[in-house]
């Protein structure tokens, strides 16, 4: 296991750092609209805001019903993710994602969340100079035309696949330089788009050493000096961003609720930042989640565990909507759950998130097709 020493960012480090970046984007705005998509031609779907606690479209309260879209129905597991086209086994087959978004239409769903690969969406400039990013950008736009045709916004995840060794002064200057800068100036202004998260759950620090699965194991050093250094990064990246684009909302898909308040150090600070707050919640199936096996806090199941994230973001003292961002159960053979057991407890925290007053749930798709994630979870009366 690597012995990795981790230095926390000083705040007027981060701030100077951003400020010398706004500077530099004086000359960025051209370049960057002339990649910017024209405007749909079906109307526009509303912008999502909160009022009185809870997302709204046009005044009226939306519940957000998702899916993380991962991968196109019927992919080979070499494609098991989305690469937008930079990978050449994987051929962007719009066909298949338009016929993914009539199904999805179809079972009652309005948002989709999408993962950019830091790598396909700019990472990849730093040993290729010459790597173009409109490629991949191009079939971001039509995935999320696609999407918006159907009454489906796109949550993204602006920064997926990140190297977790790069939570450093020197990683923040390259990944707004060579990531997030592109990819923010080309969707700032653009309709469908109902949030940025800005990471996937940087609170697991596992791939750095097993005992920070939690950031929060207080029995380990290392891991509150992890959770300081992301926080710093975090916010440099949300800083950034808010330059570029202060229009979309802003959340962190936290691998676990109290990662908005835990450690002190960081959780708040986060907190602090989103508009809305997000988390994910599974059990202990697979077994490879193991983080409900050593690290699990709660230990009540569902849905009392579910419950109880959702009730601790909301009595936080920054009251803020809270959704849901990752939920869902491996069924099947092999699974501890068939496919009525299934059935039932997805009802159950769908449920559970409504009793709360969440924002809404997007489900994660251990199952085949959307048919047999879905089912009529989202249409049932």
């Amino acid at each position: 296991m690597p012995n990795y020493r981790l230095r926390a960012m000083r705040p007027v480090r981060i701030y100077m750092m951003i400020a010398a970046m706004i500077c530099t984007l004086s000359a960025m705005p051209t370049a960057a609209k002339e990649m910017t998509p024209d405007a749909p031609a079906d109307a526009p779907l509303p912008a999502i805001a909160i009022s009185d606690g809870q997302l709204v479209a046009d005044g009226q309260p939306f519940e957000i019903r998702g899916v993380n879209y991962v991968r196109l129905t019927g992919s080979s597991d070499i494609c098991s993710d989305i690469h937008f086209g930079a990978d050449g086994r994987c051929p962007w087959d719009q066909a298949a994602i338009d016929a993914d978004m009539d199904r999805m239409q179809a079972l009652g769903v309005n948002t989709i969340r999408v993962f950019l690969n830091y790598y396909v969406f700019g990472g990849a400039r730093a040993a290729d100079p010459a790597y173009n990013i409109n490629t991949p950008l191009e079939h971001l736009d039509s995935l999320i035309a696609s999407a918006n045709r159907r009454g489906i916004y796109v949550l993204p995840v602006l920064m997926a696949k990140y190297p977790q060794d790069r939570f450093t002064e020197d990683g923040l200057s390259q990944a707004i330089n060579l990531h997030i800068t592109p990819v923010a100036w080309h969707l700032a202004n653009r309709t469908g788009v109902l949030a940025w998260d800005l990471f996937n759950e940087p609170d697991i620090g596992s791939p750095i050493d097993e005992r920070c699965w939690d950031w929060d194991n207080g029995d380990f050093p290392l891991c509150k000096e992890l959770a300081i250094q992301r926080a710093d990064f975090l916010t440099g990246i949300h800083w950034h961003l808010r330059t570029i684009d202060p229009a979309h909302l802003t959340t962190i898909g936290m691998g676990f609720a109290k990662s908005y308040f835990r450690p002190a150090e960081a959780g708040p600070r986060l907190a602090a930042l989103v508009d809305f707050y997000s988390f994910h919640y599974y059990d202990n199936d697979p077994y490879d989640s193991g983080r409900y096996a050593q690290h699990w806090y709660y230990g009540q199941g569902l849905p009392g565990d579910l419950q109880r994230g959702i009730d601790e973001l909301a009595t936080m003292a920054q009251a803020k909507p809270v959704l849901i961002s990752e939920l869902g159960f491996p069924s099947g053979p092999g699974a501890l759950r068939d496919e009525a057991t299934l059935r039932q407890d997805l009802a159950l925290s769908l449920q559970t998130a409504r009793d709360s007053r969440a924002a809404g749930v997007i489900l994660w798709p251990f199952q085949p097709s959307p048919e047999e994630l879905i089912g009529d979870l989202f249409t049932a009366p």
